[in-house]
């Protein structure tokens, strides 16, 4: 009885999440402004990988951040496609179960670091490579790595960008203790590092 009300309640979150995506994405087809119209869509964006990872969370009856950045990955794709842009997700270690806010978190940090190259670190008509990958470190941490093979990681945010996307992945990552691990140089590689402990998120 307690797994069917649960699981319930996590359908009809997940329902309501593609709601709120759906009214974000009709109010940004409606803006006048270019700012305005770029703001509402990433909103919506931002809140369909809540949805991909809520989702995930009873696939099976087992919450798995696996499963959540697969269909993050996948979804990507289809933005990424049309500019020849390839996106690999690789489990080389399972991370184990993990609590929703979790999941959650290092999702859209997933999702931003993925996005942002996209948008940034490819130039226009070349063709590229991303690859997501999950794993251990020695110490037992949980870590994802963001990889592409576009152009070195830039001082500053690049134009046409903000620099919100990795401010809000930078408090996500501290938000669960975790840590996110910066290329330097012509480093092109994030990771993100985090326990799969059951401390909540914080805001």
């Amino acid at each position: 009885m307690g797994d069917t009300l649960l699981q319930e309640t996590h359908h009809r979150c997940s329902n309501d999440l593609q709601m709120i995506v759906s009214l974000l994405s009709l109010q940004s087809r409606r803006a006048r402004s270019d700012e305005t119209r770029v703001a509402l869509s990433d909103a919506a964006d931002r809140f369909a990988v809540l949805a991909h990872a809520r989702s995930a969370m009873f696939d099976g009856g087992t919450s798995s951040l696996e499963i959540a950045l697969r269909r993050v990955c996948h979804a990507l794709s289809l933005h990424a496609e049309p500019r020849s842009i390839a996106i690999t997700f690789r489990v080389d270690q399972p991370v184990g179960d993990m609590p929703a806010d979790r999941i959650a978190a290092v999702t859209l940090v997933a999702n931003e670091l993925i996005t942002n190259a996209i948008k940034y670190a490819f130039q226009a008509g070349v063709p590229g490579q991303i690859t997501v990958t999950v794993g251990r470190s020695a110490d037992g941490a949980a870590v994802v790595a963001v990889v592409d093979d576009g152009m070195p990681f830039p001082d500053q945010p690049p134009p046409g960008g903000s620099g919100l996307g990795l401010r809000l992945a930078r408090r996500l990552m501290t938000s669960i203790d975790g840590q996110l691990i910066e290329p330097t140089g012509t480093g092109k590689a994030f990771e993100l590092r985090f326990s799969n402990n059951n401390k909540q998120v914080t805001a």
